[in-house]
């Protein structure tokens, strides 16, 4: 394979000047480290308790200035019922007389009881259970309204379940289970099709609309299997399960030879329209559910697609520390691009160690080999990734991996000072939780 067209190639100089900085960085955090000084509890009191400030400063104003409409505009005091948004990139067919599903609010379910405020937690789901409906006259993208919306209840409703005992009113008899399955049933005329594979939109309220479009992505229909069989085993109605299930089967079916998957399809035809994909954008979540449903489910199904489905992206996607895409029939490189949705690779890395073969010597190697992803971020962001290095190396102290992990920094950091772009995406310091978690689940701290 030919190198990529690197705009941003380093020269010899500014190599060895970056390198410089680095492992001087690197220094600084390795001493932190060793003095106790760094990222240690007051540190991380602190930053906990800053979590908090930020979070409840999103929520109290969604909660004063938008409630319960979907989404609050911070720069207005207003709101926004952007269910229907979701997805659509022309805002194309947007209804007339909707009026939020308290979007946000079923969203933050599960962050409320992570904070422990579970009077707060209470109040919102004794809410949703007396006011929240979905038959509205609303289209919506399948795949958004599914991890949002039918995510949101589903985990509300389990963590409800959970933590019944200590809710005050004890006025809790599945309600949030209630509207899930509702809500699904909403769903299954979208898989009413010749191949299984469901439309990407759906009216909540008139199912498939006459002359809906029938392209949709490789993550629109690989990426129902957690919710919907979730929802089967809570609620004992196999429909939901089983109409993801064949869709995800149908599209494992549609691989190449090479088991690559395209971008984009038809659901009437089962024919890919775009042969180009990566682990980006209209790809991503689908490598995602696969190792997820495995541990979730415990079938020996996902894994197997799962762990053919990494071994290709792995042998056609990679290049050195990076990912491009590439047509799924040859394994050509097509784009070379960097984009935010390839955020989550590192974290599903990290999360599909456990159940690969050869725990220890793989999993020390894939972290030192490529966990990084290139985005621009303030400097104690980095101080803190350079800290979780230092531990690392550390722990790995061994000829060849040193020099990987050294060796794929370089580019990151390269990468970062040079891009244009500020890429904050939240899976960018999803994988870096999961790095740091699998870090100290092997340093046995």
């Amino acid at each position: 394979m030919r190198s990529p067209p690197w705009s941003h190639r380093l020269a010899p100089a500014r190599f060895f000047a970056v390198a410089l900085l680095l492992l001087a960085l690197a220094a600084g955090a390795a001493a932190a480290a060793i003095t106790g000084d760094g990222y240690g509890r007051g540190r991380r009191l602190y930053m906990r308790n800053k979590v908090l400030e930020m979070f409840y400063h999103a929520y109290d104003n969604y909660m004063t200035y938008a409630f319960p409409h979907d989404e609050l505009k911070p720069l207005t005091k207003s709101f926004t019922d952007s269910l229907s948004e979701l997805g659509n990139l022309n805002l194309e067919h947007l209804p007339n007389d909707y009026n939020g599903s308290a979007l946000t609010l079923v969203e933050s379910l599960s962050s409320l009881v992570v904070l422990g405020n579970l009077t707060e937690f209470e109040r919102g789901v004794l809410w949703l259970s007396e006011n929240l409906t979905f038959d509205v006259d609303a289209r919506i993208n399948l795949f958004e309204c599914n991890i949002r919306l039918l995510g949101g209840l589903i985990s509300g409703h389990i963590l409800a379940k959970e933590y019944s005992s200590h809710l005050k009113d004890r006025l809790y008899q599945d309600q949030l289970l209630h509207l899930a399955e509702n809500l699904g049933s909403r769903f299954l005329p979208a898989f009413e099709t010749p191949t299984g594979l469901p439309y990407a939109w759906i009216n909540l309220k008139h199912g498939v609309m006459e002359n809906e479009t029938t392209e949709t992505s490789t993550s629109g229909c690989g990426s129902l299997i957690l919710e919907m069989g979730a929802l089967s085993r809570l609620t004992g109605d196999s429909r939901y399960e089983a109409a993801a299930l064949r869709a995800l089967r149908k599209l494992w079916s549609m691989r190449s030879s090479l088991n690559l998957v395209g971008t984009t399809l038809d659901v009437l035809t089962g024919k890919w329209i775009e042969y180009s994909s990566g682990i980006g954008a209209g790809v991503d979540s689908f490598y995602e559910y696969l190792i997820k449903a495995y541990v979730l489910f415990g079938s020996e199904e996902y894994w197997d697609m799962f762990h053919s489905a990494y071994l290709a992206v792995q042998k056609y996607f990679r290049h050195g520390p990076w990912y491009h895409e590439a047509d799924m029939r040859t394994g050509e490189a097509t784009h070379w691009q960097l984009t935010s949705l390839q955020a989550f690779w590192p974290g599903l890395q990290v999360c599909g160690i456990p159940y690969m073969d050869g725990l220890s010597p793989y999993c020390r190697m894939l972290i030192m080999h490529c966990l990084f992803t290139p985005v621009i971020m303030p400097r104690h962001f980095w101080e803190m990734l350079l800290l979780q290095i230092y531990h690392i190396v550390n722990f790995t102290m061994y000829g060849k991996g040193l020099v990987c992990c050294l060796k794929d920094i370089f580019w990151t950091l390269g990468c970062c000072i040079l891009q244009k772009s500020i890429i904050l995406y939240v899976q960018s310091l999803l994988s870096l939780h999961f790095i740091f978690i699998k870090q100290l689940k092997i340093l046995g701290t």
